[in-house]
């Protein structure tokens, strides 16, 4: 059987991390830290059941109407509970609409790209924002496209020019919905190439399964098949540096590994 925290321990947690771990223990009640399996189907029903046994017991004040946005904490805000990780890293994963998965991955999901590219200089660039704009701007992805953007960092990353294409795009893969915030494209050594691109800021961080929609993406959505893919996501930190990081474009969550990191301040 499965280590579980005590009642005490659990109320000390997030409300979504209490429903994350009780949705863990009714699809896992059948198994123990060496028979758990690679990977554990559930669905949205399988999330709203957990919840209402958490309503239940006491555990939360009530059930979350939004179970996307409970999974979206996972993608973007921090990783799944300890208890939850007790046989080694999980992700929660699309399967299907409306459908998940819990996969056992080799890292994870949340990227630290503090430890990751610890070695990475900070190189200035001149800010092309004018201050009233800059003032206007808020912590979102949204002001981290609109600054490296009007530098023209994104093409200086890649070493080719790049242009945008489709602004915020939400669309369907084969395991169901995924959202690019921003997509460019350019010729690359005279190749065309796609550029799906992820941008994080504030309290959101990029991911492991956020690459995984970047790449799938400009996999199966380009507009003109069989399309080169380089996917970047853009990250602001506290210090207010932009680090913006390119990933391999393999289309399983285990293989994409990180090939590049710069990071940019402004001045």
């Amino acid at each position: 059987m499965l280590t579980q925290m005590n009642h005490e321990q659990l109320l000390g947690l997030s409300k979504y991390d209490r429903i994350a771990i009780y949705l863990f223990r009714d699809v896992t009640r059948d198994y123990s830290a060496d028979n758990l399996p690679s990977e554990i189907p559930f669905d949205q029903d399988t999330v709203r059941r957990a919840m209402r046994k958490a309503v239940v017991d006491g555990v939360i004040d009530q059930e979350v109407a939004n179970v996307p946005d409970i999974k979206y904490t996972y993608d973007a805000r921090r990783n799944l509970p300890a208890e939850m990780e007790q046989a080694g890293p999980l992700t929660w994963m699309q399967n299907g609409k409306g459908k998940y998965v819990f996969r056992r991955t080799r890292r994870m999901n949340i990227i630290d790209l503090t430890t990751l590219g610890a070695t990475a200089i900070i190189e200035e660039q001149p800010d092309q924002t004018p201050k009233f704009i800059s003032a206007l701007l808020g912590l979102d992805e949204q002001a981290v496209f609109t600054r490296v953007r009007n530098a023209g960092l994104i093409s200086t990353f890649l070493g080719f020019q790049a242009w945008p294409i489709q602004g915020h795009h939400r669309t369907t893969v084969t395991y169901g919905q995924v959202e690019v915030d921003e997509v460019q494209a350019g010729i690359d050594s005279g190749r065309e190439t796609i550029v799906p691109i992820s941008g994080k800021g504030g309290q959101d961080k990029l991911s492991w399964s956020q690459a995984l929609n970047l790449n799938t993406y400009g996999k199966q959505k380009a507009p003109i098949p069989g399309l080169a893919v380089r996917s970047l996501g853009l990250w602001r930190d506290e210090l207010n540096t932009v680090w913006i990081v390119e990933f391999s474009p393999h289309t399983d969550i285990d293989n994409i590994e990180i090939v590049k990191i710069r990071r940019f301040t402004f001045r």
